[in-house]
């Protein structure tokens, strides 16, 4: 722990925000730790803790799990600890103005985009669905808009083209950590300049829903492989075929044009490639069925009565 150390309160819930909780835990003194309660999960529908409260348990700090910070005991609670600073990463639960105001020196959040580009629950995905092809973590002083308070520190990190949001999130989750912790300590000893975000230039990562994932095959092949890549693991992209759900597992633009209606399927031969918007092809290199095993296209158009001129819905 550092000379100067912090006393803070952490708040988060994912995978994403433990390296942030770590950090701190090791440079400064976390009161506690605030997050989402535990949720059903699985066939027996029995309660799972966040990554966050069971990394919290881990490192022996007390844990709280309110469903709002609007409930009566929680600002008298907060109130008690005076904390100098709240530190919040992917919380998911809104801080009222009144819970804001109790840091001595405020709230800082660390977020996943370069604000005030994609505000909002989804950024990494968003950001990779649109081709984006550079991101970044933004640590701003929290207000009580969303993601709208002015920037203390900012880093990039490039979109590679074989990026998916698996791997933009594990790189970003630990950029976002040692970030946190330097502008937290810059503020600290009044050494950074805050930058009011420019609302004019802002858009919005809206929430991921399951029937996003069904593909379009009116948009270009470039397009289908940004949506592939943003929505793994969730919601994943599908296709139907008589009915039939088949989840493309993985796959990727083909440099060949055709002159067919989007969805047709162009050959069978060992190889599944479709038709796509923009007279471009997709080629499905793996793909499952409902409830089957994943299999690459060779395997599975041997045991798969699919000809060429067939369409995907």
């Amino acid at each position: 722990m550092m000379k100067n150390s912090l006393k803070i309160i952490f708040m988060g819930t994912p995978e994403f925000a433990i390296p942030s909780l770590i950090e701190f835990a090791k440079y400064h003194h976390v009161l506690c730790v605030f997050t989402q309660p535990p949720k059903p999960f699985g066939r027996g529908m029995n309660l799972k803790k966040t990554p966050i409260h069971i990394q919290a348990e881990r490192l022996n700090l007390k844990v709280y799990s309110p469903s709002s910070l609007t409930e009566k005991k929680i600002k008298p609670l907060l109130t008690q600890y005076a904390p100098d600073m709240l530190i919040v990463v992917a919380y998911g639960i809104i801080l009222p103005k009144s819970i804001l105001k109790i840091p001595k020196l405020g709230a800082i959040n660390g977020h996943a985009s370069l604000l005030p580009k994609w505000r909002g629950s989804a950024p990494i995905q968003r950001a990779i669905e649109a081709g984006d092809t550079e991101t970044g973590c933004s640590i701003m002083l929290m207000d009580s808009g969303l993601d709208t308070g002015p920037i203390l520190l900012q880093k990039k990190l490039n979109i590679l083209k074989e990026d998916d949001s698996i791997s933009i999130h594990k790189k970003l989750s630990n950029i976002t950590s040692k970030c946190l912790l330097e502008a937290s300590e810059r503020f600290l000893k009044g050494k950074i300049k805050l930058t009011k975000q420019n609302n004019s230039k802002a858009s919005y990562a809206k929430k991921l829903r399951k029937e996003e994932g069904q593909i379009k095959w009116e948009l270009s092949s470039n397009q289908i492989y940004n949506k592939m890549r943003a929505f793994k693991p969730y919601p994943g992209i599908f296709t139907k075929y008589k009915s039939e759900k088949l989840k493309i597992i993985s796959g990727k633009p083909l440099n060949r044009n055709h002159e067919f209606k989007p969805g047709t399927v162009l050959t069978t031969k060992n190889e599944l490639l479709i038709a796509c918007g923009e007279n471009s092809v997709f080629i499905v290199q793996s793909i499952q069925k409902e409830g089957k095993k994943i299999l690459n296209s060779k395997e599975f158009l041997r045991g798969s009565v699919i000809n060429s001129g067939a369409i995907f819905d």
